[in-house]
């Protein structure tokens, strides 16, 4: 590393110096019009920091006209003469001086190095390192809640109450508060409802049931755009048992863009393949806040009122499997924060090759969770799966891959005219 040295001479022009002020003072004694000019030019000279070596360089400075700076030159000239010397003696010195300086700073230099190499070096913590330390500190800190000493609070996300159309109002809030339910409208990652235990420390637990609110004619749209299948398969990642999809009747279910049937199709695909979804149909919206109010209720005589402890757990691998009776058997229940809950839901979270593999299956038509599932258990990522491929005979052995693939818990295979088609989407040039 560089040291920038900024060196100041005390009297980098002393014979100047004395010059004008032997003129100015025969000037003043004499009392002559050009001691004003004499005394602001040796003001500007003493000021100064670096030397000059001639009257025309003095030409800078605030007081020197044409005059003063010639006579400074031809009396430059005579002592030079006289004293047998160049202008450069000063320019030698000045150097010298300059060398000198050098050194010294040099030295202290080497020394302060190897004060520091004895020295322990500690790395300067940044602001957003401190940030994710204190994050992950949290996350590992233990809470625990005894028996009557939190609140259940059902959460809402903000897109269930912000609403579409600006134009309409969406009821969420109002039916929740005309059926006295304590709720909160909060930014989830994963899912439209989910229920927290509260105390007066602040702490949250999130209770293991989530709700996913669908309208007949939205279900219609994320099975089209796949949308469906990616949020099963986020919900039955967050870590949370016990998956509601409340589905909503849109008004006498016509016009959804696809057929009702293809809807309900669905929807028992979802409840019978899928281990821990549970499907609830209502007819309009009041009523599902209703179902959600008779929830937020059993979930009281579950855990408050049956006196159960909670603690916070930091593997939701331990929530799985955990049965709705447990609350009132166990002495106390582990369960997610919502902090963990909200960071590793989020969207935006680092996804590994295998999910983003199985999300990139889900795409596809008429590819459900389980057989992409499947495939993804038999070939980990893209790269394997063409390598498989090219491992075949030809191409109608590669187009049949995938065709015995047993998938879900019925283990039926996954069919010729799917394997076709995924073989048909990893092996086409796009151009």
């Amino acid at each position: 590393m560089e040291t920038r040295l900024d060196i100041r001479l005390e009297e980098p022009n002393p014979l100047f110096k004395r010059w004008l002020q032997r003129w100015l003072d025969e000037a003043e004694q004499r009392n002559r019009k050009s001691q004003h000019r004499l005394r602001q030019a040796l003001q500007a000279l003493h000021n100064y920091p670096l030397p000059l070596y001639s009257g025309r360089e003095c030409a800078v400075l605030r007081g020197f006209g044409a005059t003063l700076c010639q006579l400074i030159d031809d009396e430059l000239r005579q002592h030079t003469h006289l004293a047998g010397q160049t202008t450069a003696v000063d320019s030698v010195q000045y150097q010298e001086q300059v060398q000198q300086v050098v050194k010294v700073v040099q030295k202290q230099q080497r020394q302060q190095q190897q004060h520091l190499k004895q020295q322990p070096r500690r790395k300067k913590i940044t602001k957003k390192a401190q940030q994710e330390q204190a994050a992950v500190e949290e996350r590992e800190r233990a809470v625990g809640m005894p028996a009557g000493s939190y609140r259940i609070v059902l959460l809402v996300d903000t897109q269930e109450t912000s609403g579409k159309n600006k134009r309409v109002l969406d009821q969420t809030h109002h039916y929740l508060q005309s059926l006295a339910v304590e709720h909160q409208v909060r930014r989830l990652t994963v899912g439209d409802f989910v229920w927290i235990a509260c105390d007066a420390a602040g702490n949250e637990l999130v209770l293991p049931y989530i709700v996913e609110r669908k309208r007949m004619d939205d279900l219609a749209s994320s099975i089209r755009d796949g949308r469906f299948h990616e949020q099963k398969h986020r919900l039955s990642q967050c870590g949370l048992p016990h998956i509601i999809y409340l589905i909503e009747d849109y008004g006498d279910n016509e016009q959804l863009g696809l057929p009702l049937d293809s809807l309900q199709q669905a929807l028992v695909n979802a409840r019978i393949q899928s281990a821990g979804i549970q499907v609830v149909r209502s007819d309009n919206h009041y009523r599902s806040m209703c179902y959600l109010s008779g929830v937020s209720g059993a979930l009281q005589q579950l855990y408050v009122q049956a006196n159960v402890s909670l603690h916070s757990v930091s593997d939701k691998s331990q929530l799985k499997g955990q049965a709705q009776t447990e609350a009132s058997r166990c002495p106390s229940v582990g369960l997610l924060k919502f902090r963990a809950l909200y960071e590793d839901s989020a969207r935006n979270a680092q996804l590994t090759v295998r999910e983003v593999f199985v999300q990139q299956l889900l795409q596809l038509h008429s590819l459900s969770l389980d057989r992409a599932l499947a495939i993804v258990e038999r070939y980990g990522t893209p790269r394997l799966l063409l390598d498989a491929y090219a491992d075949c005979k030809d191409v109608t052995e590669a187009s049949l891959l995938l065709a015995t693939l047993s998938c879900g818990p019925l283990q039926r295979p996954l069919g010729d005219k799917l394997s076709q088609c995924i073989h048909q989407f990893y092996t086409s040039e796009f151009q």
